[in-house]
């Protein structure tokens, strides 16, 4: 129930918004460049904690990051998108610096046959290559996204081990999404 429901508003929007043309929707449709952006807004609570220990986020690879609402979002390009496999594909990411320790995520791809978000991951753990970053769900915070990003054991494990930390555990909302197909970068 929870799947069609964030499915059916990932699609709602992407139809909406031009990805399907008119009249026609091919089971398998390619972008070749950027078509857009999704919007990423760091949940406030986990931005003050981020700010709090330290811990810098920088916008890499031809990301754009900048205050919102009391917390930080970032954009990252669109860059290609399967209606078949329910997959959109982005370009840059985000690095995230205290002292020595660093992490860098980029690359994403939302998937939502599998309501996951993975990026690759590589910094001071050494590089983890591509990984299960978010599970997305319906947002409680429609203001900052469409939908909820919690971290995957995967995502909570990395950034404790990175930062020498137990703040982060799988499930904790770590920020919302919009993609927003077409709209200038």
């Amino acid at each position: 129930m929870l799947r069609s429901k964030v499915i059916g508003a990932f699609v709602a929007l992407v139809a909406g918004l031009g990805l399907v043309a008119a009249g026609t929707a091919p089971a398998e449709a390619h972008a070749r460049h950027k078509t857009g952006y999704t919007q990423v807004v760091v949940a406030p609570d986990v931005y003050a904690l981020v700010a709090g220990a330290g811990i810098t986020p920088a916008p890499i690879e031809g990301a754009k990051a900048a205050p919102y609402k009391d917390t930080l979002a970032a954009k990252f390009p669109i860059t290609g998108y399967s209606l078949g496999k329910l997959r959109i594909k982005h370009s840059g990411g985000i690095s995230l610096t205290a002292g020595a320790a660093t992490i860098s995520l980029k690359n994403f791809f939302i998937d939502l046959g599998r309501l996951r978000v993975s990026g690759e991951v590589s910094g001071s753990i050494g590089d983890v290559g591509r990984a299960d970053l978010f599970k997305i769900g319906l947002s409680d915070r429609r203001d900052l996204g469409v939908v909820r990003l919690r971290l995957t054991d995967t995502a909570a494990g990395a950034l404790n081990a990175t930062f020498g930390v137990e703040a982060f555990s799988a499930g904790d909302t770590f920020g919302y999404a919009t993609p927003k197909p077409f709209s200038r970068f």
